[in-house]
């Protein structure tokens, strides 16, 4: 009996074409629709708008599908503390994450635009405590998802300290 060996060139080139071909299968399923969800699901909305005060000065408002504007985060840092920047960048952290964590289940078409829309943020200052409170109960007041984050004072300042407020996010009316 004469048998060919089963590692030839013929079968190695059959091999590479169906590995390559199997392949791209394969990555053409996990990528499609069929496996992969990119999306935000939030199962109940609890969202109750509430009237907009015209003398407010923030320009934002909850999620409205036919308004034209972009959906943002805004982070305000109390810039009397003078925090370091890596201690800026945990306590702005702590509150992109509160305020998602709220968002999903306050205003879920809000979160869903926002997060196929990159995720905007923008980050600004204050002087004090009070001027947080009261960026705080503007926001509250439009309806607007809020996350203030306190210290816990391991590190650089004052336990219980307030230090970012995380607005959002909402729609930005340019």
């Amino acid at each position: 009996m004469n048998q060919s060996p089963w590692f030839s060139e013929k079968n190695a080139v059959a091999g590479l074409l169906a590995g390559f071909f199997g392949g791209l299968a394969l990555g053409w399923l996990f990528s499609s629709s069929l496996f992969v969800n990119n999306s935000v699901k939030v199962v109940s909305n609890a969202f109750d708008s509430g009237k907009d005060d015209p003398e407010d000065d923030l320009s934002f408002e909850p999620g409205c599908s036919d308004t034209e504007g972009e959906y943002k985060m805004v982070l305000v840092v109390r810039n009397d503390l003078k925090m370091g920047k890596g201690k800026v960048a945990a306590q702005c952290s702590h509150a992109t994450l509160g305020c998602f964590q709220k968002a999903c289940e306050q205003t879920p078409d809000a979160v869903d635009t926002w997060f196929s829309g990159g995720q905007a943020k923008v980050v600004c200052k204050c002087e004090s405590a009070d001027d947080l409170e009261e960026l705080r109960r503007q926001a509250k007041r439009k309806g607007l998802t809020t996350c203030l984050i306190r210290d816990a004072g391991r590190t650089q300042i004052e336990p219980g300290s307030k230090t970012v407020l995380g607005i959002g996010p909402g729609l930005y009316l340019t």
